[in-house]
């Protein structure tokens, strides 16, 4: 049996300008991390494209002494298309609901947060869709296939990671159980910040099978005080 860590990117900057980067609270989950890391003997770690996973990656290395690999970057393990989403989908989420008109005009966290849980389920389902904007199918397709590579390339015993988003590790999730893309996204609302889901499974002719890996922990956050402990 090969093992895989999921590991979801630091605190972003939520709220900011250019919310793809880490908080300083990300940055210090990220060497936290990296601490937790050092003696996990890990043979290879990979991390999606953003800039927020990028710099989880990096930062964990530094602060694991040089003991563990360099990041590969593998462009599926981005997360789905959130901006994209509300810069398309709020207009109709308006239209929809007057209660949302406020977001325009004087937007606060709380009412934020509902209007992308409502456009994120309705993504979600596929009830939304805009030609650009990446659907909930291609999404998982996405996803699916490049942990499809991770996990075929592995040898048998090897110990991987993959420093990557909330969305990815809710299509990990879902697919070791089949259970819908809806449940899928669902699932990974509740991911905390370098949290770690591991998964082990048989790589040799590995398909997504449940005679082919299991799901040991989810969401695991031990690693972290509680201080460095968050969901956003």
């Amino acid at each position: 049996m090969a093992t895989l860590l999921l590991i979801r990117h630091g605190q972003a900057s939520y709220g900011q300008a250019d919310y793809d980067r880490l908080s300083q609270q990300g940055e210090e989950q990220a060497r936290a991390l990296g601490r937790y890391l050092a003696d996990a003997k890990l043979d290879a770690i990979y991390a999606g494209p953003l800039r927020r996973q990028v710099q989880t990656a990096t930062l964990a290395r530094e602060a694991a002494g040089g003991s563990l690999p360099e990041a590969i970057t593998l462009p599926e393990l981005s997360e789905y298309p959130a901006f994209e989403m509300l810069q398309h989908f709020v207009p109709k989420l308006i239209a929809e609901n007057a209660e949302f008109a406020a977001i325009t005009s004087a937007p606060t966290p709380r009412l934020l947060d509902r209007a992308f849980h409502t456009i994120l389920a309705k993504w979600s389902r596929d009830e939304w869709a805009f030609d650009g904007v990446e659907r909930v199918d291609s999404f998982v397709t996405r996803v699916r296939g490049g942990l499809d590579r991770v996990l075929r390339a592995a040898s048998s015993g090897a110990r991987i990671a993959a420093v990557t988003s909330a969305g990815p590790i809710g299509v990990a999730v879902g697919l070791t159980f089949g259970i819908p893309a809806e449940r899928m996204v669902r699932t990974s609302i509740v991911i905390r910040n370098a949290s770690i889901t591991e998964l082990r499974f048989r790589s040799e002719g590995f398909d997504w099978q449940p005679d082919q890996l299991s799901l040991v922990t989810f969401n695991q956050t031990s690693h972290l005080p509680a201080t460095l402990q968050t969901e956003r």
